[in-house]
């Protein structure tokens, strides 16, 4: 006999019973509304065989993720390997939901393009100087609702 997960107390067959699912897939439309209101995020890049996860703070517009980044590892990895996902979530009362992107990232260097970044609401965290600007365009993009339990 399985048990079934309990995440904050959650019982999937009360879940069940009530008529809501446990976890529902988001529409595109739902998956973009939840990144735009997303400003921190992971992206997760190739070093080699192997996968990086860094934390980023990032904006979504127009159907693309934005961030910006200082020189070092992650700018590399994304150099050398321009496949990434970007994945964000949130949860909060009964209610979790996260969004996955894939994609292709690519270091923009026009400054049409970087000064349009500038106006969109990308402030980082911490007060560190981030002069490389990043776009994922995505190739696919999922997400789920999960109705946690009480």
């Amino acid at each position: 006999m399985s048990n079934p997960m309990n995440i904050s107390g959650h019982n999937p067959e009360k879940a069940q019973r009530a008529g809501r699912p446990p976890v529902t897939e988001l529409t595109q439309e739902q998956c973009w509304d939840h990144l735009a209101s997303a400003r921190f995020g992971r992206i997760a890049t190739m070093d080699g065989d192997e996968i990086e996860i860094t934390p980023i703070n990032l904006v979504a517009d127009d159907g693309r993720i934005y961030f910006r980044t200082a020189p070092g590892t992650k700018l590399l990895h994304l150099l050398l390997h321009d496949r990434v996902a970007v994945q964000v979530d949130h949860a909060q009362g009964g209610e979790a939901w996260s969004v996955i992107v894939r994609g292709t990232a690519r270091l923009l260097t026009d400054p049409e393009e970087t000064r349009r970044v500038d106006e969109l609401p990308l402030r980082p965290w911490l007060d560190t100087v981030k002069l490389e600007y990043v776009e994922v365009v995505p190739t696919k993009v999922t997400g789920r609702l999960f109705r946690l339990g009480h």
